[in-house]
């Protein structure tokens, strides 16, 4: 019932903030963002602060992280844009620092869908707290994951302070390589970019699909969710929803990179990181908040 109740509030939530958005009233845009959209955001930080139990596990997973990596970096991101200056969640950020989403239901799936091979490779885009990225490492298998804001490795929160030898900054949609610490390039089974699409201008968009296909491993897979809703904060003059396109027009802009999608798949709505239609903050699929990809790379 409390599940039911959550996702009902987050349903009405979420449409009157999109209709909202498109009303032409500035009056009722900004009284709306002042007196339910920023108590709002105050609550949901409230849930995702750290407890003592969070507090003791987290330091019990970053004494084990560094006794099993050391203190000597193990790869490294090379690219001339280290940080995206020009994206509205680098001037004013708020899904980096809040966000550090895990579903184990997702990892589950991927290994039974790679055959549990005994070391799976991910690159996670947009990877904004780490949390996704952890859970990889924790399983055994190597992934890392790259952020366009540098905020939450400059406050070094969440896992930028556990796991830092596998998260790094780059502006995703310049020319970037993943690579080990000699510098030998790396190729991922796996690339994922949770929440990511719809933050990237349409003309900058080729950028990050080229980096999606230079890091995936011939027959890799790439995994993503988009949002569809509008995303905006008229008391900052952020825009952070700004591709908005449906799920046909992303795969043509997919396939002239060779990627294609994959259509047996065990996947449900609530194994994926993002847009599971689970808690508060989620979208639901089935009410056209958003879609996903399952998409593989056929050279």
């Amino acid at each position: 019932m409390k599940r039911f109740l959550v996702q009902t509030a987050n349903k009405y939530y979420k449409a009157v903030r999109t209709w909202v958005l498109q009303t032409e009233s500035r009056f009722l845009i900004h009284a709306f963002f002042f007196l339910i959209f920023s108590p709002a955001e105050a609550i949901v930080l409230r849930q995702k602060r750290e407890t003592r139990l969070d507090a003791h596990m987290r330091t019990l997973w970053k004494q084990l992280y560094f006794s099993r990596f050391g203190t000597v970096p193990l790869y490294r991101v090379e690219t001339d844009h280290p940080v995206a200056i020009h994206s509205d969640d680098h001037k004013w950020p708020r899904g980096t620092i809040q966000n550090n989403s895990i579903n184990r239901r997702f990892n589950l799936k991927l290994y039974a869908m790679m055959g549990f091979r005994p070391e799976l490779t991910l690159l996670d885009l947009g990877c904004a707290g780490g949390g996704f990225v952890r859970t990889l490492i924790e399983d055994g298998h190597t992934a890392i994951g790259v952020e366009g804001s540098d905020v939450s490795k400059k406050l070094r929160s969440r896992e930028w302070d556990t796991c830092p030898h596998h998260l790094f900054t780059a502006d995703i949609t310049k020319p970037f390589q993943a690579a080990t610490a000699d510098g030998a390039p790396l190729a991922f089974d796996v690339v994922t970019a949770w929440e990511v699409l719809e933050h990237i201008p349409d003309e900058i968009l080729d950028g990050l699909i080229d980096n999606i296909r230079r890091h995936l491993r011939p027959g890799g897979y790439f995994f993503g969710s988009a949002c569809l809703l509008p995303d905006e904060n008229p008391l900052t003059g952020a825009v952070y929803h700004v591709t908005l396109k449906p799920r046909e027009w992303w795969l043509e802009r997919f396939a002239r990179f060779n990627l294609h999608p994959v259509e047996n798949h065990n996947f449900e709505i609530e194994d994926y990181v993002r847009g599971n239609a689970i808690g508060l903050t989620e979208w639901d699929p089935r009410t056209g908040g958003g879609f996903h990809l399952v998409l593989r790379h056929q050279p």
